[in-house]
């Protein structure tokens, strides 16, 4: 173990010391520093070395995390991937869904003024001003913002847009310090030392780093133990890495092929649901793959668990629809298309072709008109849903279109045994191909042949432009706005019945109401089978344990709950 520490330190020394040589001296001098690290009245993190720390321009992710601590916004991301209010005390939305009323809280910024409604409107045209600001596309929507007092404030936005509140998280900046600036002078570091959350920044110095202490006039109460912070400045991600190994840095983001570098008696490690969506996609170019009764074949057919446990090491968690599982918008009583080989067996006996065209049937698609236009109350479970799918497996459909002839059992297996599906993925993502190979296997046992194809990210691009696959396996970073319309359009799927519910959910005006909506997508899309959810992956942090207390980190902030710490022996 003491040779392990030892050349730890080291490691961490060579980064801190860029151009000195390493001698004897030096060396001995890390030793003490390191110990004092480790005693340390301060929590210790890293980011690597800044282009700027104005908030809203900044676009390195390891500097938002700090930058979180000394700036809030009018919402935040909590740990479920839920917009609530930070500096909002108060907020109402118009009925008409295209502005919102905002009163601030009585919050003051680090030099004692406070926060008014003209620091939120500066903010947000300064946002609009730089196309290279990460929330830019957050305020393309916004049209204007009246100030009716120092506190009181209405944000009009250009479309109606259910998910216009999810898009205020942006930090809020300070007008009195940084209006009449050039653009350099609003990047310069010492004109963003100011900021309005839980954290001030007591000084910075560009190699030394930042020294972060408790805000005692934060207009929320804070922990009694809350700790001050010392923020080190380091090359690269992966030096931050080596600092928490060297016991420099007391918590870290790392990725899971880190995570074997961390010893249990000296370190925890959380994991949480970021925000890297995976699924299966269908082409509907091909004419079997427009059957929902072959595509639940194969849904049935696919083992989801062992597609977790095998092709993705356990790293995620299984989903049925792209929005985090914690999210009040997510529907956990929607349950997917269960791994059962015996109901895909039975849904490859009812696929049939039209005797006039080249394509299967749709027994549902009559009902589907015609249900269109009712109430979005359609939430059911699995079993209602296979109860039902079961009835029309063991009779007749009374619903066939007319002249369609009914295949026997030998034509129908001749007609599958010519099948050969092409299923694609990204060849330098050893999960997915694991996976792939996994649904190959899946797709064999119930008499379905299929052909894996590895493919580069440049291959991957033409093949889904060119629409030269059978299923896909796809992945997507869901956003920050719960909005997970994009996703389902790129699926390829569509019917009038989703048509009308993505619709519906563009005008939405209430949380309650977008559930509502999203619970009946979750629905129709299962009952489809229109795409594959597999899994959204997990994220790491890890911290020193000589920290003690409660993290809840999100892929937004993983610094979350960093005021629940305290100081082992403190």
């Amino acid at each position: 173990m003491k040779k392990k520490k030892l050349l730890a330190i080291v490691l961490a020394l060579s980064m801190i010391l860029v151009g000195c040589s390493l001698n004897q001296e030096n060396t001995t001098s890390s030793k003490e520093n390191n110990k004092s690290g480790i005693n340390s009245e301060y929590i210790n993190l890293t980011m690597v070395s800044p282009t700027t720390i104005n908030p809203v321009l900044n676009n390195d992710k390891s500097v938002a995390y700090i930058m979180n601590l000394v700036y809030d916004g009018l919402f935040t991301i909590d740990q479920n991937y839920n917009t609530v209010p930070q500096l909002v005390e108060e907020y109402s939305i118009a009925s008409d869904g295209k502005s919102i009323n905002i009163k601030l809280k009585d919050a003051k910024w680090h030099d004692g003024k406070s926060v008014t409604s003209r620091d939120v409107k500066f903010t947000i045209e300064l946002i609009q001003k730089n196309s290279d600001s990460p929330y830019n596309i957050f305020t393309k929507n916004i049209s204007s913002v009246k100030i009716e007092n120092s506190k009181e404030f209405a944000i009009s936005f250009k479309e109606q847009y259910a998910f216009s509140k999810d898009t205020l998280i942006f930090p809020i900046v300070s007008q009195n310090i940084l209006s009449g600036k050039s653009s350099d002078e609003i990047l310069t570091n010492s004109n963003n030392l100011i900021g309005n959350g839980p954290y001030k920044i007591e000084n910075m110095k560009d190699r030394a780093g930042m020294t972060l202490v408790v805000n005692k006039d934060y207009y929320s109460e804070l922990p009694e133990t809350m700790r001050d912070i010392k923020v080190g400045i380091v090359p690269s991600e992966e030096d931050q890495v080596s600092m928490i190994i060297a016991l420099e840095s007391d918590i870290g983001r790392v990725s899971l092929g880190d995570l074997s570098k961390f010893y249990e008696d000296e370190f925890n490690i959380t994991n949480y649901e970021g925000r890297n969506y995976e699924s299966i996609i269908f082409n509907y170019d091909n004419e079997y793959l427009k059957d929902e009764n072959f595509r639940k074949a194969i849904t049935h057919a696919i083992d989801k668990k062992l597609i977790l446990e095998e092709g993705y090491i356990g790293n995620g968690k299984l989903v049925n629809f792209p929005l985090n599982t914690k999210s009040k918008y997510y529907d956990s009583d929607v349950q997917a298309l269960s791994y059962d080989k015996e109901k895909a067996e039975s849904y490859l006996q009812k696929i049939n072709p039209l005797n006039n065209k080249n394509e299967f049937t749709n027994e549902d698609n009559k009902s589907e008109v015609e249900n269109s236009n009712n109430s979005l109350d359609i939430k059911s479970s699995e079993n209602n849903s296979d109860n039902k799918t079961n009835n029309d497996i063991n009779s007749q459909s009374n619903d066939e279109s007319a002249g369609n002839k009914e295949l026997t059992e030998k034509e129908r297996k001749e007609l599958i045994s010519k099948v050969d599906l092409k299923i694609i993925a990204n060849k330098d993502n050893e999960e997915r191909i694991k996976a792939a190979n996994i649904v190959s296997e899946n797709l064999d046992a119930i008499g379905i042949k299929s052909t894996v194809v590895g493919l580069t990210e440049k291959e991957m691009t033409t093949a889904l432009s060119q629409k030269d696959y059978d299923l896909a396996f796809v992945g997507w970073e869901l956003s920050s706005v719960p909005d997970a319309r994009s996703i389902i359009q790129a699926s390829g799927y569509s019917d009038e019945k989703l048509t009308n519910y993505m619709n519906s959910l563009a005008s939405a005006t209430s949380d309650s109401q977008i559930a509502e909506i999203y619970s009946g997508i979750q629905t129709h899309l299962r009952d489809k089978a229109a795409f594959i959810s597999l899994v959204i992956r997990n994220e790491y942090i890890v911290t020193n344990r000589r920290l003690q207390g409660k993290s809840e980190p999100n892929d937004f902030d993983v610094y979350e709950g960093i005021s629940n710490f305290t100081l082992k022996n403190k």
